[in-house]
């Protein structure tokens, strides 16, 4: 028996996917490469209209959440990773728990080729967010 979880994004960026989000996607897909996606134990990937119905992937990732101490916990929690389009056609990286929905991070602004080092900067265990050796 499978379990299903709630996305912690609003249904109309992560429903309904057309054939230029699934090219978009697959874009994002090819810009981070397989060893970003395994160093992030990325599971579930799918296509999606993002959050301006630009196109976008979504994703499960293993990533170690902070806690009300602002230290982080021990243990790496499933987190949605959702990449989007913008209208400057820029990319936006926006990381929520699946559990509190919470916001773990957003990066903003990010070109194709920074892609993989911004999304690379999530795999950190520091007093920060992102790790500032990948991502200002």
């Amino acid at each position: 028996m499978t379990t299903t979880r709630a996305i912690p994004f609003d249904t109309a960026h992560i429903a309904g996917a057309d054939e230029f989000h699934r090219a978009t996607a697959e874009q994002f897909r090819q810009a981070l490469g397989a060893g970003v996606l395994m160093s992030l134990g990325a599971t579930q990937l799918a296509a999606v209209p993002g959050r301006f119905d630009r196109g976008g992937l979504l994703f499960t990732a293993r990533i170690l959440p902070f806690a009300q101490t602002g230290d982080r916990y021990a243990a790496a929690r499933n987190m949605a990773v959702l990449i989007s389009t913008t209208p400057l056609d820029e990319i936006d990286v926006e990381v929520r728990e699946y559990a509190r929905g919470i916001e773990h991070a957003k990066i903003e602004g990010v070109y194709i080729d920074q892609l993989a080092r911004a999304v690379l900067a999530l795999d950190y265990d520091g007093p920060e967010p992102l790790n500032p050796s990948y991502w200002p």
